[in-house]
């Protein structure tokens, strides 16, 4: 097990250096000049020699293996370069901005644990009846749901039509359930199915004949023995999703006016802010590569039979 661990600590670090040299080439073969965009902020009329001066400033105009060195050097000590559009470093924005980001997140998680396991085994103990079918259909039309359309009917029954919630988030507990929720629906309705699946294909296992030969119920059957077997695949897909709603964040912020990461790296892009598009990405990008190995390695620990066909 510590040489399974060990050998995912290393694919991980491989993967985070290549992202990281993604993240360099993003900036060094984007088209835009970034300082350019500094100086035609202050002064549209610049002229060529101070783009020039700028330029030397921020040793762009240095061989290509130079910069790339520094780059990582930058990386490795938390420096991302200084972001155009408010000239402060990137990694104070993404601090600002990530927390809020992180919270909606964990909440959106945290409704698809509690309701993809307790959906996906009702139907699976219930599987053929009327609870199993009209699951089916919700999470059909879930999965079809955007996000952001999905967040505008939220915000307009409950806190427009019905005045529950805050039509703008002051990010407390209760601003961040609304948006929580349309990033969470869509999730459940996959995941849900996904893991309903995976059960049923554990039910066919000799072990759950040997189970059901002992005299145990359906019930103690699914929740005792088949799902912990049947967690890895849903453990992947949440793992894949909780690190992809960094990046794709900013459709739900937007509706609810939160100030989190997806809103910055969208700010960044319609800038051309070079620095804040390469360090969003860095950090989207390294913190779905940490999720995935740490999904795998969750899997080897929960599920031996895993473990076994993955060695």
């Amino acid at each position: 097990m510590g040489r399974r661990i060990g050998k995912r600590l290393l694919n991980f670090i491989l993967v985070v250096w290549g992202v990281v040299t993604l993240s360099f080439c993003l900036q060094v073969f984007t088209g835009t000049d970034p300082a350019e965009m500094i100086v035609r902020k202050v002064n549209v009329l610049a002229t060529e020699e101070q783009i020039q001066a700028v330029r030397e400033s921020l040793g762009l105009d240095a061989p290509f293996l130079e910069r790339y060195t520094d780059y990582i050097k930058g990386v490795l000590t938390g420096d991302l370069g200084t972001a155009i559009t408010n000239r402060q470093p990137v990694i104070e924005n993404i601090k600002d901005a990530l927390p809020v980001t992180c919270t909606l997140i964990v909440m959106a998680m945290v409704w698809v644990i509690l309701f993809t396991v307790l959906l996906s085994a009702i139907s699976v103990i219930r599987k053929g009846g009327i609870f199993d079918n009209v699951t089916r259909i919700v999470c059909i039309i879930g999965i079809c749901v955007p996000s952001f359309w999905l967040a505008l009917l939220l915000l307009a029954a409950f806190a427009v039509q019905i005045p529950i919630f805050d039509v703008i988030s002051d990010g407390s507990f209760k601003s961040l359930i609304l948006p929580s929720a349309a990033m969470a629906v869509p999730i459940i309705c996959i995941a849900t199915r996904v893991l309903r699946a995976a059960v049923l294909s554990e039910l066919k296992s000799d072990y759950v004949t040997y189970a059901r030969a002992r005299g145990l119920s359906n019930t103690q059957i699914v929740y005792g023995e088949v799902l912990r077997n049947a967690l890895p695949a849903a453990i992947t897909l949440f793992a894949q999703y909780c690190a992809a709603l960094f990046g794709t964040s900013a459709l739900v912020e937007s509706v609810f006016s939160i100030q989190g990461l997806g809103i910055y790296l969208m700010e960044s892009c319609e800038s051309m802010d070079v620095y804040g598009i390469s360090g969003s990405i860095l950090v989207c990008g390294v913190l779905f590569v940490l999720f995935n190995t740490l999904a795998d390695v969750l899997s080897c620990v929960i599920c031996p039979a895993y473990r076994r066909r993955t060695a």
